[in-house]
């Protein structure tokens, strides 16, 4: 079973070739598997790293004379995508807060050696004879149990570092970015971007139909000729990928309408109005546009400097021109 195929529900390409021939390939083949592809025990199989742009995963395949078997399983909408993305966020969290919970019993552990010494001053100023055996011996084992107690101090390091990626998966499991109006704005902007780039890549592979019924001859970047099966074929994508986009943005527009939607816009946001920014405090408008204002920060660390921010970034009017 030497072949490719593209995963819908992951949208990787994965390669599917035993053993035996990839213990055959050339340094060289493995290298270039090694740098486009990972290997997927759950897939039994070399998972593509990309997942959008596969030409160059695709041009490895081909190299290696894999077929083309076409595409498995059926595409994820944004909503069942996110799901899927919040369970494995949530096991994440719970294995950090884990790891987190290990260290620091670790640590506790490796400190408790000198408590029994804690106000005995002499332990820790006791000098050391030189030529006498016993004060040799209790100058090695004072070292090991200070070097345990330090050893502890990089175990409750580790524990606050897996604590901080436990807090951030579960901020991913809860999908806090969803009660963030500039967040979801923003994604909804690039989906609009996504969409009409497909409806364009659409009309072109329909006007490459018509041109080849025309009898005019088309080829690919690489060389290879263009038919109107792969025309028909490269419709169908673009049409699954605008359907997920269409999907994305009424989403993220479901969200933004439970949380009040975009309340300011440049019809009630004035220049010289006092704003809430989020993340920016008090600012002052310095002008507005149809989509964003440009913005002076007025208290803090930053004030004096400005930038620009969508109205959906304002919280409140402090106070109007």
């Amino acid at each position: 079973m030497n072949t490719y195929v593209l995963n819908k529900e992951t949208q990787k390409i994965e390669l599917h070739f035993d053993k035996a021939n990839y213990t055959a390939l050339t340094d060289d083949l493995k290298s270039k598997i090694k740098s486009t592809f990972l290997w997927s025990n759950r897939a039994k199989a070399w998972v593509s790293r990309s997942k959008n742009n596969h030409r160059r995963a695709i041009e490895v395949a081909k190299n290696l004379g894999l077929e083309d078997k076409g595409s498995i399983g059926e595409r994820l909408s944004y909503s069942e995508e996110l799901d899927k993305q919040t369970d494995k966020a949530a096991a994440r969290a719970d294995r950090f807060d884990t790891y987190a919970d290990n260290a620091a019993t670790r640590a506790k552990n490796l400190q408790s050696c000198l408590d029994h010494y804690r106000g005995d001053i002499s332990f820790f100023t006791q000098p050391i004879i030189a030529g006498h055996a016993g004060s040799r011996a209790f100058s090695n084992y004072r070292n090991r149990l200070i070097a345990k107690f330090d050893k502890g101090f990089e175990e409750y390091k580790k524990s606050s570092y897996y604590q901080d990626r436990a807090a951030t998966a579960r901020s991913t499991a809860n999908n806090d970015k969803l009660n963030d109006k500039v967040y979801l704005i923003t994604r909804m902007k690039e989906c609009k971007k996504s969409l009409k780039k497909y409806q364009s890549y659409i009309v072109k592979c329909e006007e490459n139909i018509y041109s080849l019924g025309q009898g005019k001859k088309l080829i690919h970047y690489d060389k290879s000729p263009v038919t109107t099966e792969s025309q028909e074929a490269a419709i169908e994508r673009y049409l699954e990928k605008y359907d997920y986009e269409q999907g994305k943005f009424e989403f993220m527009e479901d969200h933004l309408n439970a949380l009040g939607g975009v309340e300011f816009s440049e019809s009630n946001i004035k220049k010289g109005y006092i704003v809430e920014v989020q993340r920016r405090g008090s600012c002052e408008v310095i002008s507005t546009g149809p989509q964003n204002i440009t913005y002076k920060i007025l208290t803090g660390g930053a004030a004096g400097l400005g930038g620009k921010a969508p109205y959906a970034a304002i919280t409140k009017i402090i106070k109007e021109a």
